[in-house]
């Protein structure tokens, strides 16, 4: 039996399409494994959201095609993929679209190079069932939406996966309930622009999601959104949902209406804050993450500030920070007034920092008080999972299960995550 080893760089959508990548191999005979030790096959998915992502796909790519038959497919080849037919090993070079041919070409062993021009590319049908564990055995993502129709100025992610398309609502349904029936407790519903699904409302879907909780979907979680998702409809939807977690992502970028205004963002500081006191409105026991971009072309030290402000005033659970990093081919790039990578990077750093005090702010808040967790794994007797607001948790195993859903008695917290004891019945 040949074994093949997928390795997925980036996103959820990512990870989504590596299973179902797997899941199709696993129906003919192939083990799938993340050893990447030895190998027959080798199968690279990979991101070219950063310049440091698309650096990390080649150096991937040329490790495993020095062990055995790479294939290689996704955001980094679909922009460079001259870098990766180069490489000697590799013998399939696929981008963004028709991911799912990687399958035949496993099988046959045949060389192609299968990187399309995404402009009119259509929703790729992709199934899960839930019969790999290539990253989780409680946590599912399912892909609602892929592309982007949006014009940021420093990405490049909506030229490499093209237009925004959609996939049907009865097919995400039917998807979560098979996912349920294999033993999944939680599903992330995500795209390349999760806000931008259109197929229905984002709020009927959460509704129609929310009807399986008799049937064991205990919880559902988006991807990022835009805050164009946040309103009142919306709002009251997720609210009156019995499965829907108290946890947004939010794709913001930086807390300067000026900075936002040159990224083409299509909102300022002032109307992010309301949006999100609007959240706290509407869901009290809400938790808050954000994306955020340091160093952007012009941006000054006192508008850095602006965005550590928005951080702590806007009571952010999390911050995923990073440097600005140019992309060849968006507008960013050839921006007068680029900022330092070194003042970048630090700026990345303090932005961390003061991330990591509201974090400990609000990991403090729990202390004394009960949470729900779904244990994702048991080491050494200690289990680790998250929380409904998506807060880590671990505590000794005592009667705890993979995939079990306990309440926990918080005692207090340990760096980035809380500690307590598991309360039995």
């Amino acid at each position: 039996m040949k074994t093949v080893c997928i390795y997925t760089l980036g996103c959820r959508v990512n990870q989504y399409e590596s299973v179902a990548i797997a899941e199709a191999l696993q129906t003919r005979g192939y083990t799938i494994t993340k050893d990447d030790t030895a190998c027959d096959y080798y199968i690279l998915n990979t991101c070219s959201v950063t310049g440091e992502s698309q650096r990390q796909s080649r150096q991937l790519a040329r490790r495993f095609a020095s062990r055995g038959k790479t294939a290689v497919l996704g955001c980094a080849s679909q922009n460079q993929k001259e870098d990766f037919l180069s490489i000697d090993g590799v013998f399939y070079v696929g981008g963004c679209s028709d991911k799912m041919n990687v399958v035949e070409a496993v099988e046959q062993a045949c060389e192609a190079d299968h990187v399309a021009d995404m402009r009119g590319a259509l929703y790729e049908p992709m199934r899960v069932c839930g019969t790999s564990d290539l990253f989780s055995t409680c946590r599912a993502f399912i892909k609602i939406q892929d592309g982007c129709n949006g014009v940021c100025t420093y990405c490049i992610i909506p030229t490499l996966r093209g237009k925004s398309r959609t996939r049907p609502a009865d097919e995400i349904v039917e998807e979560a309930r098979r996912l349920v029936r294999a033993g999944y407790r939680e599903i992330v519903l995500t795209g390349i622009e999760t806000s931008a699904y259109g197929t229905k409302p984002l709020a009927e879907l959460i509704v129609r999601l929310g009807a399986l909780k008799e049937e064991g979907l205990a919880r559902v979680r988006l991807g990022s959104l835009s805050l164009g998702t946040i309103g009142e409809t919306f709002l009251n939807a997720i609210a009156a949902s019995q499965n829907f977690m108290p946890h947004l992502h939010l794709s913001l970028q930086s807390g300067s209406t000026r900075v936002l205004g040159i990224m083409r963002r299509p909102y300022t500081r002032e109307l992010a804050l309301a949006k999100i006191a609007l959240v706290r409105e509407k869901l009290p026991h809400v938790q808050i993450s954000a994306d955020m971009i340091t160093g952007f072309p012009t941006e000054t030290e006192e508008e850095y500030l602006e965005t550590e402000r928005f951080v702590v005033e806007s009571g952010l659970m999390h911050v995923h920070a990073f440097p600005y990093s140019e992309r060849e081919g968006t507008p960013a790039a050839t921006m007068e007034g680029a900022v330092p990578k070194e003042v970048r990077k630090e700026r990345c750093a303090r932005l961390n920092a003061v991330s990591a005090a509201c974090r400990d702010g609000i990991l403090s808040s729990f202390e004394g008080k009960t949470v729900r967790v779904l244990v994702e794994r048991i080491k050494k007797g200690m289990a680790n999972g998250h929380t409904e607001e998506f807060l880590e948790c671990v505590f000794p195993a005592e009667n705890a299960s993979v995939g079990a859903i306990v309440s926990v008695a918080v005692s207090g917290h340990e760096n980035v995550h809380l500690v307590g004891k598991e309360l039995t019945r």
